[in-house]
């Protein structure tokens, strides 16, 4: 995909605009444009030396604004490529979310506290608004789940476990929702890795989850809502867990799988 007449267009004026930095309106621009859709996922942006020819800029002035841009999760630079507009993702955000939680004074227990309350109004509405197929795919993830623990694969059993509380947010089928919360749910989860131990399945707290899809089939609001309450509530019983709670959430999630 290429770059139209139009968005060359506007580039144009960017070098002499009066105001801040070059390398600021350069970024400002350029984010506009991809945030508004005229420059599409996917679409190759000029060679460095053309493009810093179109906006009358310096290449280091051009440098800097696309960093910012990366940053942002806006731009991808590949080796051998050039420079793309990314696809949407949820990257950028959960790394602001990340640092945001690791300069703060938070514990694990203060974010843990934040998830209950979210999931369990997330499964409500999952019980109200969730299909078949919803639970033949959260069926498909807690299987996934058992198998990656049988078979000693940690790291596929927490990308499963991420799966499925992911499959009863997307049950929701509130799309903005689901936008908005993705990246809180794969923060907190990944904080509760840290109370996993390796070779037991019992910290996994597999019938939980089997309680939680049972209910969920059942289109049963309030017992989802009370089998997500006990899930949370026999976590917390662990003596491992009782010590992780009161961890900075800095020193938990990198400490984390």
């Amino acid at each position: 995909m290429t770059v139209s007449a139009s968005v060359r267009e506007a580039w144009s004026g960017v070098s002499g605009t009066v105001g801040s930095l070059k390398s600021d309106r350069v970024r400002a621009v350029l984010e506009q444009q991809i945030l508004s859709g005229q420059l599409a996922p996917g679409t190759l942006l000029p060679t460095e030396p053309e493009l810093s020819a179109a906006l009358g800029v310096s290449r280091t002035v051009l440098r800097d604004a696309v960093r910012a841009l990366v940053a942002r999760g806006l731009l991808t630079v590949r080796q051998g490529r050039g420079t793309m507009v990314a696809e949407p993702n949820d990257e950028a955000l959960a790394t602001a979310m990340i640092a945001r939680l690791a300069r703060s004074t938070l514990t694990v227990g203060d974010v843990m506290d934040a998830r209950i309350t979210l999931e369990t109004l997330v499964v409500r509405l999952a019980a109200e608004s969730g299909t078949g197929e919803d639970w033949v795919e959260l069926e498909r993830q807690e299987r996934a789940l058992v198998d990656a623990i049988a078979a000693g694969d940690e790291a596929r059993a927490h990308d499963a476990h991420a799966a499925f509380h992911a499959g009863i947010l997307a049950a929701t089928h509130q799309p903005a929702l689901v936008l908005l919360l993705n990246p809180m749910n794969t923060i907190a989860l990944l904080t509760g890795s840290s109370s996993v131990r390796t070779g037991t399945t019992e910290d996994w707290n597999l019938d939980a989850h089997r309680a939680i899809l049972d209910a969920l089939r059942l289109g049963d609001a309030d017992e989802a809502e009370a089998a997500m309450r006990r899930h949370f509530a026999d976590l917390e019983d662990r003596p491992q867990y009782v010590g992780l709670l009161e961890q900075p959430f800095a020193e938990a999630y990198f400490g984390a799988p």
